[in-house]
């Protein structure tokens, strides 16, 4: 009978050995019984399954009747769910000999257990689905739809805080529009937090459209190199649900944990659920209010096409006072090419709605201008890769100088000479080797031309490193960039004739701080403030580096564009008013809001900025 049964019968005497075990035994632990009767347990179950049920083992001896259930990993029969049932052996004299034991596998019971369980809960969570629709239905404002979502997701998954975040056109930066927090959880809603500090990979991933599951930040390679940005916000676990619309991140939805935390499957399609169900109720709201809102968009849209073209005639103003005068011919010929690269950054730029430009169709552009005679003497290689919009016009600047330098002394100057232009990804690094060969011996100028200091400082724009090498066969140009850079789906001395006078002093022996991301823009600052005697600190490029300047070097004044990178100064600025230095704000924004300092509007008279930063009264130009 005992061999008939589909369950373990045994009998284990006081010594712990077994004395009889069914025929069972056999097809659980792939040996006879013979082999197993007169075995301990230790030896028959191995050590962690005999630790898993040693106090049951105990107490049978003891003379308890016990029953355990839970999942025991036999060293041969592997992980099995179990229920088991200890009957001890009591003698006459009340002596316990051993005891029997009936173990059965209930794997496929708590299998089917569990998933009856998941269907509960998404059954619940479904009617839970169709009565938040209801209530999101009722409300009016999108913050006050993100707010009950938020909680209605926070409570299921038993969060500590959840949110929905909105992002800019540009995808830079993104805003906290409703949230739900625990006891005690700082709110985020309100300020502008910067995507990318939160990790670059992170963020990538954002604006792919994938979904980010963080067990643990600390463990995860998209988020550890970016601990402060969480650990402030006392995040160690997340889940964060892109919605992408017309290819671009226009908001997300996620939810976090104090502690590391493993995301169930369920638990992610829930959260997905709950940021579609936003977006569709945030959608009816916002379009209802879209006649309110007609006018704002425009003036927005308006304001964003001023900056642009002011910066645009800024850098060609630029351009013009850089550029070195030796004849009219030399002149116009290198100011028409350095305007005309930035023109065709410019419409590669609008083509795709000032989302990035394709490095090859960059490349291309920049080197048919110089009509190749043949095109094998040019070699373009590498993968897709799209030059953010703030990089591309720079790295268009410096390949239209590298390309200039090869047409007259270079590769391109001679019938066989070619040009290769290679470029690869090295540990998250966009690496650029522009190679000449075949063509007139190079060497290492004697001076340093405008060409080569436009080079370099768009490379510090960039956030590139750019290193040359001239070899006898050609010259070697390396670009390293850090930045501006993403895998794609799909100055020198000038002549006296060109230097104007001085704008009137005020400035002399002052140390004037300048912080301006357009390279050109910062070598034009520089010169006028020079020549007006102050000395120069910096220029500053981002925040970061002019908040260390701030703290390292002595500075009486400063001059400060509005915007670095997608970035508001309003930092350098307040660090600035903090050590009650005056500075002068310099945009092209037509209204940026500022009034705590003078604001000139680019491109300014250098007389404009000298007399604001000298102190004297000036109208906003």
């Amino acid at each position: 009978m005992a061999d008939a049964v589909p369950i373990l019968i045994g009998y284990v005497d006081a010594d712990r050995r077994y004395r009889f075990v069914n025929r069972a035994y056999e097809t659980w632990f792939g040996v006879r019984r013979e082999d197993i009767e007169g075995r301990s347990l230790l030896d028959v179950m191995g050590a962690d399954a005999y630790e898993r049920v040693r106090d049951h083992v105990d107490g049978a001896l003891e003379g308890q009747n016990l029953t355990f259930e839970g999942e025991v990993p036999y060293q041969a029969a592997g992980l099995r769910h179990v229920e088991a049932k200890y009957v001890p052996d009591v003698a006459p004299d009340g002596a316990v000999l051993g005891y029997y034991v009936l173990v059965t596998d209930i794997s496929a019971r708590k299998r089917a257990e569990a998933e009856l369980a998941r269907l509960l809960v998404r059954e619940r969570r479904r009617a839970l689905m169709l009565d938040l629709g209801r209530q999101l239905r009722e409300e009016s404002e999108v913050a006050a739809i993100a707010d009950k979502a938020c909680a209605v997701l926070a409570g299921q998954l038993g969060a500590q805080r959840a949110g929905y975040a909105e992002v800019d056109l540009a995808g830079v930066s993104t805003q906290i529009v409703g949230e739900w927090g625990g006891q005690g959880v700082q709110p985020l809603v309100g300020p502008l937090f910067v995507l990318d500090d939160f990790g670059p990979a992170m963020s990538d991933d954002l604006r792919a459209g994938v979904q980010v599951v963080i067990d643990d930040i600390r463990e995860d390679t998209r988020t550890r190199h970016s601990l402060e940005a969480y650990v402030a916000l006392d995040i160690r676990a997340f889940v964060a649900v892109p919605l992408v619309k017309a290819g671009r991140l226009v908001s997300y939805l996620f939810i976090c944990q104090e502690r590391p935390r493993t995301w169930g499957v369920d638990e992610v399609a829930f959260v997905g659920d709950v940021a579609e169900l936003i977006w569709a109720a945030s959608g009816r709201a916002r379009a209802d209010a879209a006649l309110r809102q007609a006018e704002e968009t425009e003036r927005l849209l308006i304001r964003e096409v001023d900056h642009r073209a002011k910066n645009v005639l800024a850098v060609v103003q630029s351009l013009v006072q850089l550029t070195p005068f030796v004849d009219k011919r030399q002149y116009v010929t290198a100011l028409s090419g350095r305007i005309g690269s930035l023109a065709r950054s410019h419409s590669l730029l609008s083509t795709t709605r000032w989302t990035g430009a394709v490095l090859r169709a960059l490349l291309e552009q920049e080197l048919e201008a110089y009509s190749v005679e043949h095109e094998s003497r040019v070699v373009l290689d590498g993968p897709p890769v799209l030059i953010r919009a703030e990089a591309a016009q720079s790295l268009g600047l410096v390949v239209h100088e590298l390309a200039t330098n090869a047409s007259k002394y270079g590769a391109l100057s001679a019938p066989g000479g070619i040009l290769e232009v290679r470029w690869a990804w090295d540990a998250g690094r966009l690496i650029l080797d522009w190679h000449e060969s075949g063509g007139p011996p190079t060497a290492a100028p004697a001076r340093r031309g405008f060409g080569s200091t436009l080079i370099q400082n768009a490379g510090k724009q960039l956030g590139a490193r750019v290193s040359h090498d001239w070899r006898a066969q050609g010259l070697h140009c390396r670009i390293e960039l850090s930045r501006g850079a993403l895998p794609h789906a799909g100055g020198g001395e000038r002549s006296a004739a060109v230097t104007s006078a001085a704008p009137d002093g005020g400035l002399q022996d002052q140390r004037v701080l300048v912080v301006e991301d357009e390279a050109l823009v910062a070598m034009e600052l520089a010169r006028v403030l020079a020549l007006a005697g102050a000395q120069v600190v910096g220029p500053a490029g981002d925040v970061e580096e002019a908040l260390e300047l701030i703290e390292s070097s002595l500075i009486d004044r400063a001059v400060l564009d509005v915007n670095l990178g997608g970035r508001m100064v309003t930092p350098v600025a307040r660090a600035l008013a903090e050590r009650a230095i005056p500075f002068v704000y310099l945009t092209g924004y037509q209204e940026p809001g500022l009034d705590d300092g003078p604001v000139l509007h680019k491109p300014a008279a250098p007389e404009a900025l000298v007399s604001a930063l000298a102190g004297r009264r000036v109208e906003r130009v």
